[in-house]
């Protein structure tokens, strides 16, 4: 009988890519994924960014526990102190920089298939990861300390994985990483990019998340020129004051971020952009919040991410005075989803009555949902096969999407 295996993830796209990858390894290897509660093998990539994230990694072990008791189980990622001290010894750790090595440490005796993607189960565009690590020690951050410091894949490497994907009928590829605009090693980002763009058969290619910091004029050509680059940046702002970004110790002013934002419209008025937003940093003030809500109606992003600030321990920021209580978070927090949610609904109406080319996703019940090439969410009823590329009409501004019909 063939050994089964069950994968749980937290986290960022990096754990997702890396996932992903434990899975061909295994499957490289006969064994197949445990559906009932049966697994021989778990394995937790966690997360540790924020409280909450550690509280889910602790409570997946928990549960897979219960429902797999012959598993042997395997924790790595992002894991803080907290998890360390409380997962038990029955759970073997593997650190990060570790990590590619996870499958080989579990069979020492076999031949483990190289640790990259041939697929993205359950998507219709797959994540490639080009970097790891992060140089910059924003004074909120565990990364530096669970991840490391910055490093990158070589350009040889990402080519043949994304050839492998796109051979096996991937059309969008998602660049990720830990701090993506930190990538150089033979070649800049930029010219990683030019060589990524030459791959027949790729028809987009999306840049996962990044700093305004890295946002140079080459970039922002190629961005705003390339016919498969996605029209859209998830690029992170964390606070809209000054006091606050220096205090994160963010290399960038709020009006560094906009004069950014507004290169890249001037040269496509239908790029659009998505972001992160920490609420209740130490010391910020009511003022502080308006400055966040201000730039995000300048800039009219069409989803924000916002995260309650997480006191994380060896981190410089917990340890400043004026922690923000955390009924104030909490009440910060919804006010910045209500202003988000309504600053997203007002970026989509300028897009109602355009017609533009969707890339569907799997359907679900009688809707259909895929992307634009600018990364606007679309819904239409109709069943259309995943990985279909169709023209739709925008009709409808719904909540968090656009209720398309397909163009005739």
């Amino acid at each position: 009988m063939k050994k089964k295996f069950k994968i749980f993830t937290l986290g960022c796209k990096t754990n997702q890519y890396e996932s992903q990858a434990f899975s061909d390894q295994l499957k490289g290897l006969g064994l197949i994924v445990s559906e009932e509660g049966d697994a021989d093998i778990c394995i937790i990539n966690a997360c540790s960014v924020t409280h909450s994230a550690d509280k889910k990694s602790l409570s997946a072990i928990k549960a897979l526990k219960e429902k797999n008791k012959k598993a042997k189980f395997y924790i790595t990622g992002c894991i803080g102190k907290e998890v360390i001290d409380l997962i038990g010894s029955d759970v073997i750790i593997i650190p990060n920089n570790q990590k590619n090595d996870l499958v080989a440490t579990i069979f020492p005796e076999r031949i483990v298939p190289k640790f990259y993607i041939k697929n993205f189960d359950g998507h219709t565009r797959a994540f490639v990861k080009i970097q790891d690590g992060c140089n910059s020690c924003c004074s909120y951050c565990v990364i530096p300390f669970t991840r490391g410091r910055s490093r990158s894949r070589s350009k040889d490497e990402i080519i043949f994985e994304i050839t492998k994907l796109v051979d096996n009928g991937y059309q969008e590829i998602v660049l990720t990483g830990i701090n993506i605009g930190e990538y150089n090693t033979e070649m800049s980002f930029e010219k990683l990019l030019n060589e990524i763009e030459k791959i027949e058969g790729l028809n987009r290619i999306k840049i996962s998340s990044i700093d305004s910091k890295h946002i140079t004029d080459d970039l922002i050509n190629i961005l705003t020129s390339s016919e498969k680059m996605v029209s859209s940046l998830h690029l992170v702002l964390q606070s809209g004051s000054e006091k606050i970004l220096r205090k994160m110790n963010r290399k960038y002013t709020p009006e560094f971020f906009l004069e950014k934002v507004e290169k890249i419209i001037s040269r496509n008025p239908d790029f659009t952009f998505t972001t992160d937003v920490i609420v209740g940093f130490p010391s910020e003030t009511a003022e502080d919040l308006e400055r966040t809500i201000d730039i995000l109606n300048k800039v009219g992003f069409t989803k924000v991410h916002i995260f309650p600030y997480s006191k994380r321990p060896n981190t410089l920021a917990a340890t400043f005075e004026e922690q923000i209580d955390e009924k104030i978070i909490h009440e910060r927090k919804k006010v910045l989803e209500d202003s988000a949610l309504r600053i997203a609904f007002k970026k989509r109406e300028q897009f109602i009555g355009r017609e533009m080319d969707v890339l569907f996703e799997q359907p679900s019940d009688n809707m259909s949902f895929g992307s634009t090439k600018n990364n606007l969410f679309i819904g239409v009823r109709d069943k259309i096969p995943a990985n279909s590329v169709l023209k739709v009409k925008l009709k409808e501004n719904k909540k968090e999407y656009i209720l398309g019909e397909l163009c005739k």
